[in-house]
Formats: structure tokens, sequence, C-alpha cells
């Protein structure tokens, strides 16, 4: 079925938690975590994807697959989809790919399996993970909701709290599969209205009506925004049973 690439990325430059890659989780930095987490699961090869030369450096220095971008990219799909030209152009072919957000260290291998195995075993051009959360962190902005039809597609996605008298919520994961055209196309697309006014990357695939399939996850991951979030996680990853597997690299 061809082979699939995990894209990693990650900047130094966000707005709420500038860089955040390289804090330390359990004395490893971020973005280290998930691409180990990455390494783990059913992934042909994976790529930490950065316009920083911070980053870069440290891969080096690390022994970590890295791929230097432009700095000119608003979305990470626009990034991983430059990724992959880029290691296409080095002969690297993939059929598939899995973003896995440099924020969410505690992604787990499973579920990336999981979602591959969607995307490889249907029709489906883009596959994206969702979880079930409560009306209160429903009301968080910082939290992307889906509202998710009765064939699994998502019809949309908000940072409003959507459905507004609802009872169940479904929060966008980071975790995304692109077959490598739907990928392509992406970047193809000139920036939707939607997705500028939301703020929110697969806003441009449903404005052009390019379909999304929702992959139900029931492994609850903290994105981390700000540096809030950063100290959940952090006291969080003291049972991780996934944390031993690659830690005496790092420590």
């Amino acid at each position: 079925m061809g082979k699939t690439l995990g894209v990693v990325p990650v900047r130094m430059e966000s707005s709420r938690f500038p860089g955040k890659p390289l804090q330390l989780i359990h004395g490893i930095p971020m973005l280290a975590h998930c691409y180990e987490r990455a390494l783990l699961s059913d992934c042909d090869a994976v790529y930490i994807s950065t316009p920083n030369m911070e980053i870069v450096d440290w891969c080096k220095q690390m022994n970590i697959s890295c791929v230097l971008t432009g700095s000119h990219h608003e979305r990470a799909t626009d990034r991983a989809e430059e990724t992959l030209r880029i290691l296409e152009k080095q002969n690297n072919i993939f059929e598939h790919i899995v973003l896995v957000q440099g924020d969410e260290p505690q992604v787990s291998p499973n579920e990336i399996d999981s979602i591959i195995h969607t995307i490889k075993n249907t029709n489906a051009s883009v596959v994206n993970t969702v979880i079930q959360v409560d009306s209160i962190e429903a009301e968080s902005s910082d939290v992307v909701k889906a509202i998710i039809g009765q064939d699994n597609n998502v019809l949309i996605f908000s940072r409003s709290k959507i459905p507004f008298n609802g009872e169940k919520f479904y929060r966008q994961m980071g975790m995304i599969a692109f077959s490598n055209r739907a990928l392509k196309e992406y970047s193809a697309l000139t920036p939707s209205y939607h997705e500028e006014l939301e703020s929110i990357d697969m806003m441009r695939f449903l404005d052009n009506d390019i379909s999304i399939i929702a992959h139900e996850s029931f492994s609850h991951v903290i994105g981390v925004d700000r540096p809030k979030d950063l100290e959940k996680v952090i006291s969080l990853f003291a049972g991780d049973k996934f944390l031993s597997s690659y830690s005496d690299k790092y420590t």
C-alpha cells in the first residue's frame, strides 16, 4: 500500500507560547516526545519539520531526522506539504502522510497506527482524529470543536462552542492523515474564508467541498497551547508507559 511518512511540524514563534518546542518535559524537549512516539508507530519514516535553524541544529546534535522549511507558512499543513516535496526531490516517496503535532507530546503510537489503518483501508483522502470532551472544555477558544455527520464526515470545525445546545462535543486533535494527492491539493488551494476566520487549517478542505473523515480517539491528549498546559502535561507524564522506551537517549 505504499509507505507512510510521519511529519512533526514545529516552530519557535508560537504567539501564545514562544519557544515551546524545546520546553522540557521530564528532561526531554517537547518536540522529542512527539518525534519518538511517532517512531514507535507504523510510520516508515518520521521527520521534524521546522523553519528554525535552532531546531535544525538541535536535531543534528541528537541525530534526529529534520527538514528545514520556509518561514512563510501560516499553517502546519502547508509546512507538512513542503516537507513531502523536499523528500520527494530526494527520491523518498510516500503514499500517505500523518501530521503529528509538535505540541501534543502525549500522542500514542497506537493512535497513530489506528489512523494509518483507517486511511489505508478506506477511500478517504483526509482523516482527522477527534475526541469527545465535556461542555467546559468546549467553551475554550483554544479548543477546536467539530460537528460530525451520520456518515462520519466532519461537517464543520469552529473555535466557538458547537453545537450550541449540544449534549455531546467533539474536539479536533492535531493528528491528521492525508493521501499524497490530498496534501498536495491542500497547498495548491487558496487559503479559504473560514480557514482564516477561525484559524483552522482543515476548513480549507471543507470550504472546497473536500471530505474529511472523523477518526474517534478515546485517549485524551492535552495540546500545549500555553505554559499552564505544559504544567498539566508534566504531571501526567509521571505514569506514561512509552517514556521509558526512549528516555535514555536524552537523559
